[in-house]
């Protein structure tokens, strides 16, 4: 997400306003693509399986305690 930018000059004097639309397009436009941070994310829901590599044990319930 990206704020309005104000930009003054030395007198205080409003010169621009930058849109927070303008400022992430121009991001998106520079760096070209999504952050290496993003890239190894999670496995795609493709590559879940339901039961996966869980080893089941039996469960033994003890009723004496």
């Amino acid at each position: 997400m990206f704020y309005e930018v104000r930009v003054f000059d030395s007198r205080g004097e409003l010169k621009k306003v930058v849109s927070s639309k303008k400022l992430s397009n121009r991001f998106w436009r520079v760096n070209g693509s999504v952050p290496s941070d993003y890239d190894q994310g999670y496995g795609k829901p493709e590559d879940w399986s339901p039961k996966g590599d869980i080893a089941v044990e039996a469960v033994i319930q003890d009723e004496s305690l």
